[in-house]
């Protein structure tokens, strides 16, 4: 928080006024120590965040309060994932991620019998038992975890999400730019660890997140590109219907066509089989 100092000195505080000698008595020694402690406290929580507040302590002094930057509204927690493989991606819009339980909000919740499995499979791989370790993994995939091989070749429990990226839809598979949609979004995260910030579940089991790509946000980049359209039925963010705004003015991507068909128009068509 940053804090700037600022004397208000009103007509008659310190000089006196015509016609009057005395002077009003400076604030009090508690008073002052107070507003001291309040001033280191301020810079040393400094922010870059340009909104500024003021805040007046009695008639003498002020503070000038920069409000410190806050972690998004509505996110319940995040995700560091393992880096992304290609065929993890299912659309231009849907990713299926594996998160290391070591470094996961919700390690403690693993069950007794998959992280047995797991300290076990290590052993039967020191071992070469690949018999026994291959009757293992089959415990941890279907408890809905992995075990992958990490930097210096210990065995890395993981835990797989399927994502549902917050706020955009994109064309499915079968409809025109599906497939430049999914392409596009392997390129951009393949191989990447990703930052996700869970918001909510939806009716098929996914996270829905905003996602971040070393440092690129991924609903940005997609509608942007004209890959994707701000799902506006769910999502009410004015920053994403200007990116796909710009997309659409530059008629970039799927915007080249004047009136493509939206996704959720094209699923409710192919539910009454009039696709």
């Amino acid at each position: 928080m940053r804090a700037s100092w600022c004397r208000q000195e009103r007509r008659g505080s310190f000089h006196g006024r015509a016609g009057v000698s005395e002077k009003r008595a400076p604030p009090s020694l508690v008073l002052v120590c107070c507003i001291g402690a309040i001033a280191l406290l301020a810079g040393a929580s400094r922010t870059l965040a340009p909104k500024q507040e003021e805040l007046c302590l009695g008639s003498f002094w002020c503070i000038r309060l920069t409000p410190v930057g806050r972690k998004h509204q509505g996110v319940k927690y995040e995700l560091r994932t393992l880096p992304v493989d290609a065929k993890a991606v299912t659309d231009g819009d849907t990713i299926t991620v594996y998160v290391n339980m070591a470094h996961h909000p919700e390690s403690s919740n693993v069950p007794h019998e998959v992280r047995e499995a797991g300290i076990e499979r290590s052993k039967a791989l020191a071992a070469n038992n690949y018999q026994r370790a291959g009757v293992l993994l089959k415990i941890i995939l279907d408890a809905g975890y992995r075990q992958v091989c990490g930097i210096d070749g210990e065995q890395i429990l993981a835990k797989k999400y399927r994502i549902r990226l917050r706020g955009i839809d994109a064309p499915e598979s079968l409809m025109p730019y599906g497939k430049e949609a999914k392409e596009e979004l392997v390129r951009l995260v393949q191989g990447k660890s990703l930052k996700i910030s869970i918001y909510d579940t939806d009716w098929y089991g996914r996270l829905v997140g905003d996602v971040d790509c070393d440092g690129v946000f991924v609903q940005e980049h997609m509608l942007k590109k004209g890959l994707a359209w701000h799902y506006t039925t769910y999502d009410h963010r004015m920053e994403l219907t200007k990116w796909e705004n710009q997309a659409k003015t530059r008629r970039t991507g799927l915007w080249a066509s004047s009136n493509p068909e939206k996704p959720w128009e094209w699923r409710k068509k192919k539910r009454t089989g009039t696709v």
